[in-house]
């Protein structure tokens, strides 16, 4: 069993994920897929203690010949709405680089699309925090979450 879940298209963004969640030393395993086909695939394979979705990730892989993949900004929201299809019951992470999020036509902002994400899909989201490169903010907000000093 893989202990979490990093759906990240951008691969500086997610090796800083990685680096953070692994200095907690509270996860062994990382799992790490950038396309919502690998997204979908990964939480119905197994539930974990943490997934962290981006909110924007491309259809499928990038493969010579494969054609190119579709950029989608609701992809993040399509595993969610996977994890509660199929009733996943893994606590989530949303972190994005948008200041909202829409949701069925309205944009809410971070702090009311996790209570919204909750409310009607009723996916385990513990925060949604906003990226942001080269600034400290996000890695202090994921580590409030994951309880890392």
């Amino acid at each position: 069993m893989n202990d979490v879940l990093i759906i990240e298209d951008d691969v500086f963004k997610a090796n800083s994920i990685i680096e953070l969640i692994n200095l907690s030393g509270k996860y062994g395993n990382i799992l790490h897929v950038s396309s919502l086909v690998e997204a979908v695939d990964a939480v119905n394979q197994d539930e974990y203690s943490l997934i962290m979705i981006d909110m924007s990730i491309p259809s499928h892989p990038m493969v010579a010949g494969g054609g190119s993949p579709i950029s989608l900004l609701t992809g993040g929201l399509e595993v969610l709405l996977e994890i509660s299809s199929i009733e996943n019951q893994s606590p989530c992470v949303v972190i994005t680089q948008y200041p909202d999020i829409e949701i069925s036509g309205e944009f809410y902002t971070l702090v009311q699309a996790k209570e919204e994400i909750k409310n009607q899909l009723g996916c385990d989201v513990l925060a949604c925090i906003k990226y942001v490169e080269g600034c400290e903010n996000w890695k202090t907000e994921l580590k409030e979450v994951l309880k890392i000093k």
